[in-house]
């Protein structure tokens, strides 16, 4: 008797299992989203039956780079001209219209995620959009997103290259140089080497946690404690950032201000050097295959830029 209840209750429990998979699979957030793209599609090309494809998660494999990419299960327009106006997650993407240069970086080769870091795993705003503490590394969006050029692109650390595409970042290189930082940091991009001031030369390399255990976010006015929050704001305010510890009780514990100057930037200067600097990147952890670099006749000028 005991074991026909044993079974018994064992049969519920793995069918309770089995209807709460089949629920959470057809109430997933990205099938909303995907089903939603299907009837637009079916509507622009006035072909109906493209509203009843099957939904499923949509996975860009990048061998070379060794990990998967399924940012299009929800953002099914980024390669779609025809979906320019859409809202998101549906639009196109940014500068890929009319062969613009976001089209020269195929997804089904390059994914999403070598530019706007972030999970290549999420299928789900949550697990990827906004602030996710577990993350090595947070999402990129709007301007920041440039920091991520540098990867393939070395030149763009030349001071005589300038890309409008990449207006942000261009800014933030220049008021490098007019600012003089590589006079305190050293900036291997820039061909300098004091040790004033901690190195930048792979600052965008670095994971928020190894950048979170060597740097104090208890004076941030945001509570988004992200490595890029803190240099914005450590741009804006160096010394209220890193006001030191001079006072401390044991003379052990007692620590300088920072040194770096309060240059009285605007916002927008605050950004473009933030951009800047996660843009130093290493290339030993970036490991980016050799295809993915731009087709120049050669790239021995631009090697001392990485």
């Amino acid at each position: 008797m005991v074991k026909h209840i044993v079974f018994a209750v064992s049969s519920m429990a793995v069918v309770f299992q089995l209807g709460l998979f089949v629920y959470n699979f057809e109430t997933a957030e990205w099938r909303g989203y995907q089903s939603t793209y299907y009837k637009k599609l079916a509507e622009v090309t006035n072909t109906p039956e493209i509203a009843k494809t099957s939904l499923k998660v949509q996975q860009v494999w990048d061998k070379d780079l060794d990990r998967p990419d399924r940012c299009t299960t929800c953002h099914g327009g980024v390669a779609n001209p025809a979906f320019e106006g859409e809202p998101q997650p549906y639009t196109t993407h940014p500068h890929f219209k009319d062969q613009a240069f976001i089209s020269k970086h195929p997804f089904e080769k390059f994914g999403c995620t070598i530019c706007h870091e972030g999970s290549p795993h999420a299928v789900t705003v949550k697990a990827t959009h906004g602030v996710v503490k577990h993350l090595d590394r947070q999402l990129l969006t709007g301007p920041y997103v440039q920091a991520s050029c540098t990867k393939c692109h070395y030149e763009l650390l030349n001071r005589d290259v300038y890309w409008p595409e990449a207006e942000v970042l261009m800014k933030g290189k220049q008021l490098a140089y007019e600012l003089g930082c590589g006079a305190c940091h050293a900036i291997r991009q820039f061909g300098t080497s004091p040790t004033v001031a901690p190195e930048l030369s792979n600052a965008g390399s670095k994971t928020e946690l190894s950048f979170s255990l060597v740097h104090d976010f208890s004076n941030l006015e945001s509570e988004d404690h992200l490595m890029r929050v803190w240099e914005w704001e450590h741009f804006k305010q160096p010394r209220k950032i890193v006001p030191g510890h001079p006072d401390a009780p044991n003379p052990k514990d007692r620590t300088s201000p920072t040194i770096m100057p309060n240059w009285d930037l605007t916002d927008d200067e605050a950004t473009a050097l933030t951009v800047f600097v996660m843009s130093l990147r290493d290339p030993a952890v970036e490991n980016i295959p050799p295809s993915y670099f731009p087709k120049v006749k050669e790239h021995e000028g631009f090697l001392q830029y990485r």
